[in-house]
């Protein structure tokens, strides 16, 4: 899911509202989308970096940790990120301490921003903790 910048880097305090759809999983992870994800946003170019506020909407398949059923569940995600162009730093051995920078998406060389990395965390930390098919699931059934 990339986005072009080009015109909203002409000159800051340029916006732009987007919308996108587009299927994508993320089987390495294990998160198995069932609807394409739309995400709406509304950039903002501040000069040092762009400022995307906005949500995601998708419907995700899980398992029930009661019955073990998998069963499919809306995920709503709030989005509020940033992007700026910078190096990046080479990686140094040992323990290193992180600043706010680290926590920014970089712009790409051709002035495009790739959603799918910033999409797959934000889709991994809004999933349930313990998943159930419904508020009162009774489980697996008990044998003898």
């Amino acid at each position: 899911m990339r986005i072009d910048l080009t015109e909203l880097l002409q000159a800051v305090d340029n916006e732009a509202d987007v919308e996108i759809t587009e299927k994508v999983n993320f089987p390495e992870d294990e998160l198995v989308l069932s609807k394409p994800v739309k995400i709406s946003a509304h950039l903002v170019n501040t000069g040092p970096s762009i400022i995307m506020f906005g949500r995601a909407e998708t419907e995700v398949e899980l398992q029930c940790s009661r019955c073990l059923k998998t069963f499919r569940q809306p995920l709503v995600i709030e989005l509020d990120e940033e992007f700026a162009q910078r190096p990046f730093s080479s990686k140094t051995s040992g323990e290193m301490e992180l600043k706010a920078e680290d926590f920014v998406y970089p712009i790409e060389k051709d002035n495009t921003i790739d959603l799918t990395e910033l999409l797959r965390q934000n889709l991994l930390l809004n999933l349930p903790i313990k998943c159930l098919c419904s508020p009162d699931c009774q489980g697996i059934a008990k044998i003898g």
